[in-house]
């Protein structure tokens, strides 16, 4: 029996309620390490001291870190509440081959989180502090250096999917090979305005951290379908041959 409209929202509703409540749940998990994980985030940063400008702000800076904890825990399983909404409208072979990538959808976010904390957000700040001067001195507000930090760490992560979602469309068949090969330049050019869209900064060197990696993956997930298309293909004549 087909779905009704309706039915999708309340499906909808439910995956989005379910989402919701685990991220809730691993906040409050999420909160007990916050202080700490907050004073990491701080050292890593070409920062000596972070300000806050009201009474309340070091408690909301701590509770921020808590929810950014809670959704980096709870991914995998936002990841699979995703999946198991759009799952039941995908062929027999689209759900195979879509949940069999849902575990390298979460190694590349932890890869694009790591790259953001360790590469991105240190080279990008020291970029951007370098243009203070004698009597030009930053005064960094814990809640705007959080919003910028979150913004590319999650930014980063979400952007590292892109290469696994090229490869799950020329896997299905959707798009084929030869035509990301010829709207390579244009594939280049989305990546760079979805890069300058999701990180916050707009300068050129933080384009160029976050940009090369996901081309170089671009890359790497077209070369990957193409191995994978040979070895379905050699499979497919060991077979045929076999049979004959």
């Amino acid at each position: 029996m087909k779905a009704s409209f309706l039915d999708h929202l309340e499906e909808l509703r439910k995956r989005i309620i379910y989402s919701g409540v685990c991220v809730g749940i691993t906040s409050i998990f999420g909160f007990l390490f916050s202080k700490k994980c907050l004073d990491l985030i701080i050292n890593k940063m070409y920062i000596k001291t972070v300000y806050f400008f009201s009474p309340m702000e070091a408690f909301t800076a701590q509770v921020k870190v808590a929810i950014f904890l809670g959704i980096f825990i709870a991914f995998p399983f936002i990841l699979y509440q995703t999946w198991a909404f759009i799952g039941p409208g995908l062929t027999m072979k689209e759900r195979k081959v879509s949940f069999s990538y849902l575990g390298s959808g979460i190694i590349l976010f932890i890869i694009g989180i790591l790259f953001g904390y360790f590469i991105l957000i240190p080279y990008g700040l020291k970029f951007l502090l370098s243009f203070s001067t004698e009597y030009l001195q930053p005064i960094m507000n814990i809640s705007r250096i959080l919003s910028f930090i979150f913004w590319c760490l999650l930014g980063s992560g979400f952007l590292f999917q892109l290469p696994l979602i090229v490869f799950f469309l020329i896997k299905l068949g959707i798009v084929s090979i030869e035509t990301m090969t010829r709207h390579r330049p244009e594939a280049i050019i989305i990546i760079l305005v979805l890069c300058a869209i999701i990180t916050p900064s707009s300068d050129f060197l933080t384009l160029l951290l976050i940009s090369i990696p996901l081309i170089l993956l671009f890359e790497l997930s077209i070369l990957a379908a193409r191995l994978s298309m040979r070895t379905k293909k050699n499979k497919d004549s060991q077979r045929n041959s076999s049979i004959i």
